[in-house]
């Protein structure tokens, strides 16, 4: 393969990644329109992975992919600057759950908004290349696809 040909290669995984980079500049671009500054695309992980009624951060962690450790990061940053709170579990006081303060149930608020207009610039840039069906049902029904496979290659194996 020439060199000409490996820079014309390009993945669609790296592609994914590419369009998910794109959309998380341009939400973290406009909260900070909208006021909220302090926020970073990494704390998007964070954000994107809490309960409503509060996560621990051992689950947070695994949700975001990453460790405990960075996500402890992240969320001390974020509890600096008010957006969230640590609680004691109610079903067990060791533990604690990170939880939205105010400001962050608004920050969470504005974000989906913007998520939801961001995605929908997108769905009409597929729907001018005539893609007509709706994106995020076909990403979905495409994940549990795939999901699936390696559970069925085992029970093949099986066999």
């Amino acid at each position: 393969m020439s060199t000409g040909e490996r820079t014309r290669f390009i993945t669609l995984i790296a592609l994914f990644r590419m369009a998910t980079q794109l959309m998380v500049d341009e939400l973290i671009a406009r909260l900070h329109a909208a006021g909220y500054r302090e926020i970073t695309a990494a704390h998007h992980l964070v954000f994107e992975n809490i309960d409503p009624d509060g996560t621990r951060l051992t689950t947070l962690a695994q949700r975001a992919g990453i460790t405990r450790q960075s996500v402890t990061e992240l969320v001390s940053v974020l509890e600096r600057n008010g957006y969230l709170e640590l609680r004691p579990d109610p079903s067990d006081r060791r533990a604690r759950l990170v939880c939205l303060t105010r400001q962050g149930k608004a920050q969470v608020r504005r974000a989906i908004a913007e998520i939801a207009a961001i995605e929908a610039e997108w769905q009409e840039s597929f729907a001018r290349a005539r893609l007509d069906t709706d994106a995020r049902e076909l990403l979905r029904d495409a994940i549990n696809e795939h999901a699936a496979m390696p559970q069925r290659a085992t029970a093949e194996q099986r066999r």
